[in-house]
């Protein structure tokens, strides 16, 4: 029995030794014990350079020109002249309504202005007769009264036609629906044949040619920073996609409206491109930049480096071998890089992935085939 509890417990202080080796670190490269085992750690350096200044907003892009050609009058379509995507001249015939209702009420509007104008003038007659028989009594004067009540009514049915024939003439003639301007058709939603209806759903629309225009609206908080551009000179532009963007158009600044829509608290703006590509067309949505100028002697550091706790942002910075923790002040931002307020140098490796046994003073070296940052030199 004695012997058995022995050899147990040689057996458990075997076993103890073997777990203890197993959980101390094995030495490192430099002879040292795993305690100061540097951690391998992704960088990169800190540049120091122009940094812009941007507002990115969306935007929808829309023709300089665009008109919706509406009806004026109701009436059949008899006649589409043009085709969608047809290039039209100012004045062109593109629809043609049933006018014949129009070309009727003219017709009984010109007799009843010629029996008007008829009655009209036998009147005038009759009151010059009756003027020298009133004047020398040989009438009453309710007569003469009754004779220039007749001129009166007859003229007046005389303009009461002459007005129904104009409107008549009017129907006729926006009966034939015409360009307002030069542009391209858009999309036809009416088919010969068709009811439409006067003020009603609009036939096509007209796009004037030339560069696009990009409406967009400013925050208030960038308001100072937006007038403080315009007072150094022209603001310029560029748009792009938030999928693609190689494709860039850039624009200028042309229009700031002089109040802020109550309904958003934002201030409208429009910008003018230079350019139409064909992957541009009218109603698209895009990213506008506004280009406000530039940061100079920047510091900038990857989104990635970027860290935050509760008192503020901070990065992890390489320096002697070691990872310090840096505190920064995060200024503004753009396509994944950040400018940041700190005690950073040109070239300082910046960790961009944070291993998770990572903290303040731990021994670290860079991955192979990283450069090491040379401290004072600025990046172009």
């Amino acid at each position: 029995m004695k012997l058995r509890i022995l050899v147990t417990l040689v057996v458990l202080a075997l076993l103890a030794g073997v777990v203890y080796r197993i959980q101390q670190p094995d030495s490192d490269a430099d002879g040292k014990r795993g305690g100061d085992r540097a951690i391998e750690v992704r960088t990169q350096p800190v540049e120091v350079r122009d940094f812009p200044r941007v507002i990115d907003l969306p935007g929808t892009l829309e023709a300089p020109q665009q008109v919706a050609i509406v009806a004026q009058v109701g009436g059949t379509l008899l006649r589409q002249h043009v085709e969608e995507g047809d290039a039209v001249r100012a004045g062109q015939l593109l629809f043609s309504l049933d006018s014949r209702p129009a070309q009727a009420r003219i017709a009984q509007s010109q007799a009843t202005l010629t029996g008007a104008r008829a009655e009209t003038a036998e009147a005038e007659k009759k009151l010059e007769r009756l003027d020298p028989l009133m004047q020398s009594g040989y009438i009453s004067r309710q007569e003469y009264d009754d004779a220039l009540l007749a001129l009166e009514a007859a003229r007046a049915r005389a303009g009461t036609a002459r007005a129904e024939l104009q409107a008549a003439q009017l129907e006729v003639q926006y009966a034939e629906i015409r360009a307002p301007i030069a542009g391209r058709v858009g999309r036809i939603d009416v088919r010969q044949g068709s009811l439409v209806q006067a003020g009603g759903d609009p036939l096509t629309t007209l796009l004037a040619p030339g560069a696009l225009d990009v409406r967009a609206s400013v925050a208030q908080q960038d308001l100072r920073e937006l007038a403080a551009a315009q007072a150094q000179g022209r603001v310029t532009a560029e748009i792009f996609f938030e999928d693609d963007r190689a494709l860039r158009v850039p624009g200028v600044l042309v229009f700031v409206d002089s109040q802020i829509d109550p309904a958003t608290g934002t201030l409208p703006i429009k910008v003018r491109l230079s350019d139409t590509p064909p992957a541009l067309l009218s109603g698209q949505g895009v990213k506008l930049r506004l280009l406000l100028g530039v940061e100079p002697n920047a510091s900038v550091v990857p989104e990635a480096a970027l860290q935050h706790a509760q008192q503020g942002a901070y990065v992890y910075v390489v320096r002697d071998g070691k990872a310090e923790v840096q505190p920064v002040r995060a200024v503004r931002s753009l396509d994944g890089e950040y400018m940041v307020e700190g005690k950073l140098r040109a070239g300082e490796p910046v960790l961009i992935e944070i291993p998770q046994r990572l903290k303040s003073g731990s021994t670290v070296r860079l991955q192979v085939g990283e450069p090491e940052g040379k401290e004072g030199k600025v990046q172009p």
